[in-house]
């Protein structure tokens, strides 16, 4: 069977049953050491699927940055020093590769990162690695499971900006720079470090999604009770942006009041994830090996 017959989740599921351990289902791995842990975030970004070559490079190094350092984020985490792997096709130009180095470095220089470099390999496309390397004080780590009853779920800010920025563009009516104009949250920790978090991830592949792990690893359901989009001009609208993500906010369940952000829902008893109609909703989200663009171009006109 095709790996995008089956979709990124069963994939996963697959992979760590031929190995034969549980998977973290985690953000990043914890490594422990003393009574820290060390935070290892991965991920990866490939022409003519997250960006085009020309694209301004220094912006596409910065995105590569921030989607890593927001996993050390979604965990509570310090980021620290960041690597890269770089495949590239030998007709690339060699500005192409300084620019997207300054933007890596500049981005990394923000929150106190150092450049620690990485490899160089030849390929047919542009792929690009990142790893970002953080550490967390053990039991002051977030997350994705701990969430529970009665619980408040929050988003650290609403939710549409660049979701409405990634239809535009694939619709041929908008800007690139939406889509990888993004930021690690590290600024919203410094307010939720004041409250009890019990669950938090990282809004990379859409609310929905986001909440349905959530409810899975924590055993529990959500509700819904408020739209928090911003620019949503119909309900179809809204429910694509809570599908699509790619903003990187952090959402997170607490047990307790808190102004400074968009309420989403609470935590109930049972399991899956309801929408503000008290509807079940589809908690799959973004998939890599789905044809998602397709249905944002069918779906954000």
């Amino acid at each position: 069977m095709k790996i995008q017959d089956i979709g990124e989740r069963k994939v996963i599921e697959k992979i760590w049953s031929f190995i034969g351990r549980d998977n973290e289902d985690e953000d990043v791995h914890f490594l422990p050491l003393g009574e820290r842990y060390i935070l290892l975030a991965i991920d990866t970004i490939n022409e003519n699927f997250h960006f085009e070559r020309w694209w301004d490079p220094e912006l596409i190094g910065r995105f590569l940055v921030d989607i890593n350092l927001s996993d050390i984020a979604a965990k509570n985490g310090a980021p620290r020093e960041f690597m890269a792997s770089f495949s590239l096709p030998g007709d690339v130009d060699q500005d192409w590769i300084i620019s997207l180095v300054k933007g890596i470095n500049e981005e990394g220089s923000k929150y106190g990162v150092t450049f620690q470099g990485g490899d160089l390999k030849e390929s047919g496309k542009i792929s690009l690695t990142g790893l970002a390397i953080g550490e967390v004080e053990m039991g002051k780590e977030f997350r994705r499971s701990g969430a529970k009853p009665g619980d408040f779920v929050y988003v650290t800010s609403p939710i549409g900006r660049v979701e409405r920025g990634i239809v535009n563009y694939y619709n041929s009516s908008g800007d690139y720079r939406w889509i990888l104009d993004i930021k690690p949250r590290f600024d919203a920790l410094e307010i939720m470090r004041k409250y009890r978090v019990t669950s938090c991830i990282d809004n990379s592949d859409g609310l929905y999604k986001s909440l349905g792990l959530i409810s899975k690893l924590s055993n529990v359901g959500i509700s819904i009770e408020n739209d928090v989009s911003v620019d949503a001009r119909d309900e179809a609208e809204r429910e694509l942006f809570f599908s699509l993500g790619g903003d990187y906010e952090l959402i997170f369940t607490s047990p307790d009041r808190i102004s400074e952000f968009p309420l989403v829902g609470r935590v109930t008893e049972g399991s899956g994830v309801f929408d503000t109609n008290g509807r079940a909703v589809n908690t799959l989200g973004y998939d890599h090996f789905s044809p998602n663009i397709s249905n944002i171009k069918k779906r954000g006109k």
